[in-house]
């Protein structure tokens, strides 16, 4: 289950202004359902997610996964995204334009804490790319696929490392 409490995230903007991103959010997910973030753009959907990621870091609150707290301000706790073992597609895909399709898909697993054998990380990837109807194009740069492919291959990527919770912006 994913629970957030009391999530407060602020950020100064380019004119050095505090921007308050996110204030006093709160919700559970229960394990296996999906949970949807609507409302108005800039009104912190995107921010809480990053902050559930570990991309941003709250000033107050606290988020847990299955009872394993990866933020809390009282307590001090802070995981690295690395380590939070979540899958994230962001909104604007964030693909590697220097990899190939492969290379996208495979990121993860080389820099992920679990290490693989080449082989098993071969059949992870082949297995996720075949599953977005990707494994045909897996040596195609990743610049030079269509948009929908690249949204694709930015879930391919989520999924390889079986991600207990999986985000996704827009």
């Amino acid at each position: 289950m994913l629970r957030v409490e009391g999530l407060y995230t602020e950020y100064p903007n380019e004119k050095g202004e505090i921007v308050k991103a996110a204030q006093d959010v709160t919700f559970q997910v229960p394990e296996g359902k999906l949970f949807t973030l609507l409302g108005p753009s800039g009104c912190g959907k995107t921010t809480t997610l990053r902050s559930i990621a570990g991309l941003e870091r709250p000033r107050v609150g606290e988020i847990a996964v299955n009872d394993r707290v990866v933020f809390s301000s009282a307590k001090g706790v802070f995981v690295t995204p690395n380590r939070r073992g979540f899958g994230m597609v962001f909104q604007s895909y964030a693909i590697w334009p220097h990899m190939t399709v492969y290379g996208n898909a495979a990121f993860p697993l080389q820099v992920g804490a679990r290490r693989h054998s080449r082989q098993e990380a071969r059949d992870k990837v082949m297995r996720v790319l075949a599953a977005c109807q990707l494994d045909h194009l897996a040596e195609r740069e990743a610049t030079k696929l269509s948009g929908g492919q690249q949204q694709r291959l930015a879930l391919a990527r989520a999924l390889v490392m079986e991600p207990q919770l999986l985000l996704l912006d827009e």
